[in-house]
């Protein structure tokens, strides 16, 4: 039930890893190919564990991304048999396979298993430690306390803040609870087991990247990126763009961003307290519904993660599973909030502990960055929750099992009402006004004083209109003075706009020295593709995006997004 139904997906929807999940690959392929303290910019992002481990799965003969695909999948069909088999003797069969089967069938989580995500693979240790302090609570068998340490040294591996959402599963699965003779024993053997893997971890980060630690480098700016202004239409936007408008001497410096990163969070916090505060509530209340559904962007919904022959397949599943995700996740919640209400009431600890687990990781992510992936691991505890709480049922009265329903299902009603009314809100509250830009670009320095500089990676500028809708006549414009190197640069422009047949909406212009060199109708023609723009002695390039006479509300300012970069002429970039 776990495998066939994700190892099917994953054949018919061969999911390409892009962004993050790209980069976890290649650096499982670095260490596979150099050593596994390889230096590597990815050390800076991710947590080990994920690039180690693949790193060993990489060596069999294969394609390297098909390889990672169906090793995720198969992690993941895997995750049934971890309750069923560790809650033997502790639960009652019909609990134990309720608990797999609804992991196995888990339908957010079969559609995103093709994902080479960190998110997916702690599902494994956050499963088998919650299943572990379930049993040691409700069988009372002594703990297990070495088993729980090296469950949480693997999920903090895998992602960091595990770090403190497992704590509570790990003291419950250890067996703190025994009598004093054996709690201290246990005591010992939990420090011993926990202790180890963490140091191995933090001397691993120290002999990859000099630095002795248990968490990345890029924690202060990830976060950053959830509290700039416009970065609740996505619950998330780069924040270096921002950085390159309030504190531009920042951004020569990547080690001086990093180490800024909390105090800008602060300052935007301090600017604005109570729609920061009215955001993260939005956050969690959104990602409680519709965080599956934003999750198939990731597997089949975006062009870049299928094969072009897939595209509008994947793109229509993506459609048609999106409702019912967030009928799903509704669902799930108010089973969850009816599970809670019976732990309570009934005193049961496993419950409890679970619930304890479940609004750790979520308030981690309330205020750090939230996003659909990072709760998967809290929606697998409620399952758990679910399943225990079924069992509870089946032991309570009719009436204390009838009010505990009913407050679930009220609950998932509220959720569901309230979800696009505070996400609305949210929005209309989270406006900004123009900024000015100052960034390097290879050796050039830019300026944007008109439009939106959204995003700045790898070298790479990503330019907007200011109003999503714009009006004939508005110009986004980035200007760069050249240093005059030897070799010249080239201007690299890229046309992302696909579809064609809708020409004098918005142009794309590039004038070199203040002369025009190129205009380019975006929607002109179909297809799209980089565009290269000689730049030989000149002092200056302008970026510019026009609108002409673009349709309201068909958001052309979003469509027109221009990513642009600057490289030597004469290389292959």
């Amino acid at each position: 039930m776990g495998l066939l139904p994700r190892l099917a997906l994953v054949t018919a929807f061969p999911t390409v890893p892009v962004s993050d999940f790209r980069g976890i690959v290649d650096l499982a392929l670095a260490v596979r190919d150099a050593g596994w303290t390889v230096p590597d910019r990815h050390w800076d992002l991710f947590s080990p564990g994920l690039p180690l481990l693949l790193s060993v799965l990489l060596r069999l003969p294969g394609s390297p991304d098909a390889l990672a695909r169906f090793s995720t999948a198969i992690a993941c069909g895997l995750l049934p048999l971890l309750p069923f088999r560790i809650w033997r003797g502790a639960l009652p069969l019909w609990a134990r396979a309720l608990a797999g089967g609804l992991l196995a069938l888990w339908p957010g989580q079969v559609l995103f298993s093709g994902v080479v995500a960190q998110d997916n693979w702690v599902l494994l240790p956050t499963v088998a430690l919650g299943s572990l302090a379930v049993r040691s609570l409700v069988a009372r068998d002594g703990g297990h306390p070495l088993a729980a340490g090296l469950l949480y040294g693997l999920g903090v591996a895998l992602r960091q803040e595990m770090l403190v959402a497992l704590l509570p599963l790990l003291l419950a699965a250890a067996g703190l609870g025994e009598p004093r003779g054996r709690r201290l024993r246990n005591l010992g053997l939990l420090l011993a087991a926990t202790l180890l893997p963490l140091l191995l971890l933090a001397a691993h980060r120290s002999m990859a990247t000099g630095r002795f630690a248990l968490t990345s480098r890029h924690g202060s700016l990830a976060m950053l990126g959830a509290y700039v202004p416009g970065a609740a239409e996505n619950g998330w936007t780069d924040p270096l763009p921002y950085i390159a408008s309030v504190e531009p001497a920042l951004m020569r410096n990547r080690r001086a961003m990093e180490e800024a990163g909390f105090r800008l969070t602060l300052a935007e916090v301090r600017r604005r307290p109570g729609f920061q505060a009215l955001r993260i509530v939005d956050s969690v209340v959104r990602l409680f519904i519709s965080g599956e559904a934003a999750n198939l962007y990731w597997s089949l919904g975006s062009p870049d993660v299928l094969p072009p022959a897939r595209r509008s397949a994947g793109a229509a599943l993506a459609a048609r599973a999106a409702p019912l995700l967030k009928l799903e996740m509704a669902l799930l919640q108010g089973l969850f909030l009816a599970a809670l209400v019976l732990g309570i009431a009934r005193r049961n600890r496993a419950i409890l502990v679970l619930a304890v687990a479940v609004l750790l990781k979520i308030a981690l992510h309330a205020v750090l960055v939230a996003q659909g992936r990072y709760l998967l691991a809290a929606t697998a505890l409620e399952i758990l929750a679910i399943a225990l709480g079924a069992w509870e049922a089946a032991r309570a009265g009719r009436g204390r099992l009838g009010a505990a329903l009913a407050v679930g299902a009220a609950g998932a009603l509220a959720l569901a009402i309230a979800t696009p009314r505070l996400d609305a809100a949210v929005r209309a509250r989270d406006l900004d006004s123009q900024r000015l830009y100052r960034f390097p670009l290879e050796s050039a320095d830019c300026t944007v004083a008109s439009g939106r500089l959204v995003s700045l990676v790898a070298g790479v500028a990503t330019l907007e209109p200011f109003d999503r809708d714009p009006a004939s006549g508005e110009v986004a414009a980035a200007d760069c003075a050249l240093p005059g190197v030897s070799p010249p640069l080239r201007l690299r422009l890229l046309d992302g706009y696909d579809p064609g047949g809708l020409p004098g909406r918005m142009l794309q212009r590039v004038l070199v020295d203040g002369r025009e060199v190129l205009v380019h109708d975006l929607a002109a023609e179909p297809g799209g593709g980089w565009m290269d723009v000689p730049l030989g002695a000149a002092r200056a390039v302008r970026i510019e995006i026009v609108a002409v006479h673009p349709e309201p509300g068909s958001a052309w300012g979003k469509a027109a997004s221009t990513q642009f970069k600057l490289v030597p002429s004469g290389g292959t970039q």
